[in-house]
């Protein structure tokens, strides 16, 4: 199995962001997970909570205009990834690569650090109120082929297969 990662990203209901205190419309909360990953620890509240904001990647990245994707996931202060989207025949699918900064903003060494030559492949509905993430070990180097075997369905049983095993990540209160 190529992929050791899967992630289910979701923008929650108002009804379930009402009773669990979330405000923000551009969050989106990880729902369900499955494979062996630790590499987003650091994103993880104290709640227990693991979730991102989408956010245009043109206001907090500095890079060649070529170079920048349309959305970056970010929480407390970190950009986990852009999401990069080649093939516009493909709109839903994109990659990214693992944040590959050595220090967090408090000078401490970054847990991430240890998982930086990860690759990642999302699958997003249209509007991105759905978001699922693939982590490919050691990928970075090579996740424009990943990309590819990603477009061409060379990963659609993995992905059956984990989102089958996927268990929530956390228990959302609901009204």
């Amino acid at each position: 199995m190529t992929i050791t990662g899967y992630f289910r990203f979701e923008q929650l209901s108002d009804e379930v962001k009402s009773a669990n205190g979330i405000r923000s419309k551009a969050r989106i909360d990880c729902v369900k997970y499955a494979g062996n990953c630790t590499g987003l620890t650091n994103f993880v509240n104290s709640k227990g909570q693991l979730f991102f904001y989408l956010t245009p990647a043109r206001e907090i990245i500095t890079a060649d205009s070529k170079r920048i994707a349309d959305w970056s996931l970010t929480n407390n202060s970190q950009n986990l990834s852009s999401i990069y989207i080649e093939d516009l025949d493909y709109p839903n699918l994109g990659y990214g690569y693992c944040n590959s900064n050595r220090l967090l903003s408090n000078g401490l060494p970054n847990p991430m650090f240890h998982f930086r030559n990860d690759g990642y492949l999302f699958l997003a509905n249209p509007d991105y109120s759905v978001i699922e993430l693939l982590i490919v070990p050691d990928g970075r180097h090579l996740i424009s082929l990943h990309y590819q075997k990603l477009i061409d369905g060379g990963y659609d049983s993995e992905i059956k297969t984990l989102r089958d095993e996927g268990k929530p990540f956390y228990s959302y209160a609901v009204l």
